[in-house]
């Protein structure tokens, strides 16, 4: 027989589908790449079962790449293990209407083994414990998002009939902040706006950016689990959004060598349990708290352990590579934008501090939960903070200040090493993301690229 709470939540849902005309349900949850993978399901049957009991579906997808090729040499999966299932359980308080689709309602999914444990190598489970850790310290962890992306003109069918060359932006030139050429995209990003802020993400402010198609926009800020759930959605709603203007949206860190990269910046604090602004400094607002100052610490001395989690594929590092605009040492600065972490000390709640290395291609859920594993490790280390950068970082004298990997091979050796990273997101998860990151690389060491052909083929 059914629970009251079970009963309840069946009554509430039948209403809301009902009340929104709902009769289909996407449901999913995210792999290691961020990319948001599940099923489409009937109202009936959700209502019926699926929002209590969760549906099952293979766990290849831990076991395969971005292109669904499957990844040779795993633990976790692989023909050793038969590709079994794991239950995709829906968070309700998720649920949300879809306001581009009509009669479609969205539920983001937490992921369950057979035997009914969370599974460890899940992006919001790794999350969901750090949130607990931060709890359990007495805090409540805030974050916000700001995503730079691309959009280009073509269908990403058009595009791959063009092998992806000969990309078109929506928009021509540089005109970053321009109010008058954001006129000529408003019909497209006002609309991202204001679908988003119907699907319950509060976009505070958008704006064109330096390279041309390009876009920022800003999440409004809110608790750790909704800040990643809200860039995940903000991103797959870009696509969809995009495609129904015939455009493609890419949060490729770096498109073209000449262009500005696409950052994935990290703005975070922590609340206490009264709900006191944990890095406020009402007697020296030029400076973050003592608290807040560990915490920083922490991220700065942590940053290169984590840098395969910033910057998690090849082309990441074509973004930081110069470091224009984006972190790529172990920095940190009083409202600096060249260093890895900026400070932005205030008397109040709006005391954070922001990680600029991470770029628009990282996986959310693992940046909040990598970023908080780091500076609750400084506040409980009681790490203390290196001299702060006055000025460009990137001119800083050789060996001046500590520089990040400057590639994923070179990250994931770090990641791997690495003690803390273990500690905190536990010797499974890190092995399996190694082993992703591993066959990632492989399979770029054996592409061959447009610029080696034009550049040896014929003088060789």
């Amino acid at each position: 027989m059914a629970s009251t709470a079970e009963s309840n939540d069946q009554q509430r849902l039948r209403d809301f589908v009902e009340a929104n005309g709902i009769h289909t349900f996407k449901i999913g949850a995210v792999d290691l790449d961020g990319l948001w993978r599940g099923k489409r399901i009937s109202a009936e049957y959700f209502v019926d079962s699926v929002h209590r009991d969760g549906t099952n579906i293979c766990n290849i997808l831990f076991g395969w790449d971005m292109q669904d090729e499957m990844i040779s040499d795993l633990t976790y999966t692989g023909w050793h293990t038969g590709y079994p299932d794991i239950n995709l359980r829906p968070d309700l308080s998720t649920l949300a209407v879809v306001p581009w689709e009509p009669g479609t309602a969205s539920v983001i999914c937490d992921i369950f083994e057979r035997d009914g444990r969370p599974l460890e190598l899940s992006p919001r489970t790794v999350l969901k414990s750090m949130i607990s850790r931060a709890e359990s310290l007495g805090f409540q962890p805030i974050f916000a998002y700001e995503f730079e992306f691309y959009l280009f003109r073509g269908t990403p069918q058009e595009m791959a009939s063009r092998h992806w060359r000969d990309l078109e932006p929506f928009t021509e030139g540089h005109h970053t902040y321009s109010v008058y050429r954001d006129t000529g995209s408003e019909f497209v990003i006002g609309e991202l706006r204001r679908q988003l802020a119907e699907y319950g993400i509060s976009i505070e402010a958008s704006n064109s950016e330096h390279g041309p198609g390009q876009f920022e926009v800003n999440i409004h800020y809110s608790d750790a689990l909704k800040a990643a759930d809200s860039a995940m959605l903000l991103k797959h709603a870009v696509k969809e959004l995009a495609a129904r203007h015939g455009l493609t949206a890419s949060f490729i860190a770096k498109v073209n060598p000449a262009w500005a990269g696409s950052s994935g910046h990290v703005h975070q604090s922590l609340l206490d349990k009264d709900g006191t602004a944990v890095f406020a400094n009402p007697t020296n607002p030029g400076t973050l708290s003592e608290t807040g100052n560990r915490y920083l610490a922490g991220l700065v001395d942590h940053a290169a352990d984590l840098t395969a989690i910033y910057l998690p594929i090849i082309n990441s590092y074509k973004r930081t590579e110069g470091g224009t605009w984006a972190g790529s040492s172990s920095t940190w600065g009083l409202d600096n934008r060249t260093v890895a972490i900026r400070s932005i000390p205030s008397a109040g709640p709006a005391a954070r501090v922001e990680n600029r290395i991470g770029g628009a291609d990282a996986n959310p859920y693992l940046v909040v939960a990598a970023n908080l594993a780091a500076g609750l490790d400084g506040i409980e280390q009681n790490i203390p903070l290196p001299p702060a950068v006055e000025g460009n970082a990137y001119a800083l004298p050789a060996g001046k200040a500590p520089l990040l990997p400057t590639s994923l091979p070179a990250a994931v050796d770090r990641f791997n090493a690495s003690i803390f990273a273990r500690k905190f997101l536990g010797d499974r998860f890190v092995d399996h993301f190694t082993a992703t990151r591993r066959w990632e690389i492989k399979q770029f060491g054996a592409a061959i690229t447009e610029w080696e052909i034009a550049r040896y083929l014929e003088h060789i």
